[in-house]
Formats: C-alpha cells, sequence, structure tokens
C-alpha cells in the first residue's frame, strides 16, 4: 500500500499510461500533512483542503510540476488496486483530521502501467487522522483510527456503500 506520483500521459481510447512513479509520505513529522500544517497554522485549524496541485508543491518545492496524479496503491496477490487522489479535506487542533477523495481506476495494463476512470462513475471517501497537529507540533504524525471508526463511502449511482475494499483505514 502506498502513495505515489505518476507522470500522465495520454494515448487513445481514453486510455492514461502512468510512469515516473515517484513515492509520497502523508504521515512522519517530515510528512506532507505535517508540513503543510506546521507551514500553514491559521489556514489549518480551519477547514481546508488540500488540491493536487498544492500536495505536489508541497512534496516537491523546487519543480514546477504539471500533468501528475497522485495515486493511492494496494497490491493483493497478484491484483493492484488504484484509486487517482482528487483532494484531501481536514482539519487540524491536537490532531489532524481528513478526508481522502478517491477516484477508482481500472488497471488496463500492468506492465506499462495503462489505467482507465472506472466504468461506473463513483468516489470514494476515507476518513482518517494523524496523531500530530497545530496544538501538537511535537507528536508522531502516525496514522490513527479515526475517533468515530467511521471507515469510508462509496458514492456513485444512487447507494452508499462501506469502503471495505481498499483496506487502508483497516491497516492503520
Amino acid at each position: 500500500m502506498s502513495f505515489k506520483s505518476y507522470a500522465i500521459r495520454s494515448t487513445d481510447y481514453d486510455l492514461i499510461t502512468l510512469d515516473d512513479p515517484q513515492p509520497l509520505m502523508f504521515s512522519g513529522r517530515n510528512g506532507l500533512i505535517a508540513k503543510f500544517v506546521l507551514s500553514e497554522k491559521n489556514r489549518a485549524m480551519n477547514p481546508w483542503k488540500l488540491c493536487v496541485g498544492e500536495i505536489h508543491a508541497i512534496a516537491f518545492p523546487a519543480k514546477l510540476l504539471h500533468d501528475r496524479a497522485i495515486v493511492f496503491e494496494q497490491a493483493e496477490d497478484s491484483e493492484r488496486t488504484l484509486m487517482w487522489l482528487q483532494s484531501i479535506s481536514g482539519i487540524s487542533n491536537s490532531k489532524t483530521e481528513m478526508m481522502f477523495s478517491f477516484t477508482p481506476l481500472a488497471v488496463v495494463n500492468q506492465n506499462l502501467l495503462t489505467v482507465r476512470r472506472s466504468a461506473v462513475d463513483r468516489s470514494y471517501g476515507e476518513d482518517l487522522m494523524l496523531d500530530g497537529g497545530v496544538l501538537s507540533p511535537e507528536g508522531p504524525w502516525h496514522w490513527k483510527k479515526p475517533h468515530l471508526a467511521l471507515g469510508g463511502v462509496v458514492l456513485g449511482s444512487s447507494t452508499l456503500t462501506p469502503l471495505a475494499s481498499t483496506g487502508f483505514a483497516d491497516s492503520l
């Protein structure tokens, strides 16, 4: 399970090739969320939202990046599951609570990583928490289960379904 920044290369028939994977670390004292929260304390104490461009700017401050996606990647046995990160919303005080919003991707080719958006228009939300924040900057900034143990939801069609398939919250 990991987050990676991928260069986006469009191909024919709505296929997208992802290459040049760069690992991203969201947790930990040097993680992307801690960097954001501690550098923008006033913004972080109120409800905030980070788009993918802002996350890339935090991750690679010396580079101006275009046409990159942040993908949550999980592999079980030989099956690879990919989720395209759309945004992170949150608020920080002694802890940092966040909602990660994803769009699922269907893997078309494993070798030359080629994907397409899922045939069903869905969004996934995953409720996550870090044990560090504006009021506890020296915290370890490790993943914690959200205090409501809500997990996540799938939004699409006309149903709300618990998000059990990614296993992200379960792995905390």
